[in-house]
């Protein structure tokens, strides 16, 4: 197969970096870029070297007149649904950034819709393509500590982003959480049914809304008790987070991405990560292009990522309304 055509939709701040990512791999021919900002686009010119990329202000335009097999979506979340619907219709595969869409209604109602087309949506999940992910999950699956019974979970960064995350209501919860409770789901292998969360904005706090959340959850039967916050004081977490799973035979722990094993006798041990031949933004690439070419759908594709984004959607309601929701019931 030859190599696969992209159109990128989305050439702001974290936009420049996917397009350096697409115009050096290998089996990718980015032949398009579309921003409705021109001096967007006129700066996306700086990270192409491909001279015959074509540049738009309409993505529909884009979706009728170039040739393409992808269109990869790096645009602000509230502008997902439509921007995935409108590629899908034009045949389409359709890879984003995450999470789905700003709401969690808006993401159930896209995968309804997504239903009538023969083409997938796959989001991009980059924390799980890490090797120190790699390693832990490989020592849950062989029962190194046996049955993972509970798990504590942190997430500290002091992050100014500017632009539209400031705006949200809840932006630790909607934005950046979801990387952590797909790497649960991920890491376990199991399904998450239930969600009680608060949040709160510090005084210090530079968003408009809450930054710092507190989230109790069962996956099945698995206690998890996550903490996070986008304005924290002090040492920082790396952005997987610090972790530790806790199971009968002992403790495997994440601590500056580095993944130990501290058995009920007391001893200790580095597990083994091993190199990978991609990682990371450029594993979700890569695992784009492998389903494609496999007649598969990839491992994060829309009906898989809607069970990540449920975590979301119920922490969200769980803190609108001050309750515990079942996230089975949510996604129904």
């Amino acid at each position: 197969m030859s190599r696969l055509k992209v159109i990128q939709v989305g050439t702001g701040g974290f936009g420049t970096s996917w397009i350096e990512i697409l115009d050096n791999f290998n089996e990718i021919e980015l032949v398009a870029v579309v921003d409705v900002n021109l001096e967007n686009l006129e700066n996306a010119k700086g990270f192409i070297k491909n001279n015959s990329v074509e540049y738009f202000n309409d993505h529909l335009e884009a979706f009728s007149k170039i040739n393409a097999d992808i269109a990869v979506i790096i645009t602000p979340p509230q502008t997902h649904k439509k921007l995935a619907l409108d590629a899908l219709a034009h045949d389409l595969n359709v890879f984003m950034e995450k999470p789905i869409t700003q709401t969690f209604e808006d993401a159930k109602d896209l995968l309804e819709k997504s239903k009538q087309h023969k083409k997938f949506i796959m989001i991009s999940q980059n924390y799980r393509w890490r090797p120190e992910i790699e390693a832990v999950r490989k020592a849950v699956e062989k029962e190194l500590i046996g049955k993972v019974e509970y798990v504590e979970w942190n997430f500290r960064r002091a992050t100014k982003f500017g632009g539209w995350r400031d705006q949200y209501n809840e932006i630790l919860i909607e934005d950046m959480s979801i990387h952590h409770f797909d790497l649960m789901r991920h890491i376990l292998g199991v399904e998450p049914t239930t969600v009680f969360a608060k949040s709160i904005k510090p005084s210090w706090s530079w968003f408009n809304g809450n930054g710092t959340a507190s989230v109790i959850m069962k996956f099945e039967d698995i206690f998890i008790n996550y903490f996070g916050s986008w304005v924290t004081r002090g040492k920082e977490t790396s952005w997987n987070g610090e972790f530790k799973l806790v199971g009968e035979k002992g403790v495997i722990e994440l601590n500056d991405d580095c993944p130990t094993v501290t058995f009920e006798n007391g001893s200790s041990e580095k597990i083994e990560v091993e190199d990978m031949q991609y990682e990371d933004r450029n594993y979700s690439i890569y695992e784009m292009v492998s389903a494609i070419k496999q007649g598969r759908k990839p491992a994060t594709d829309l009906t898989d990522n809607i069970n990540s984004f449920a975590i979301v959607g119920a922490a969200l309601e769980s803190i609108k309304q001050a309750k515990e929701i079942n996230v089975q019931e949510l996604i129904k």
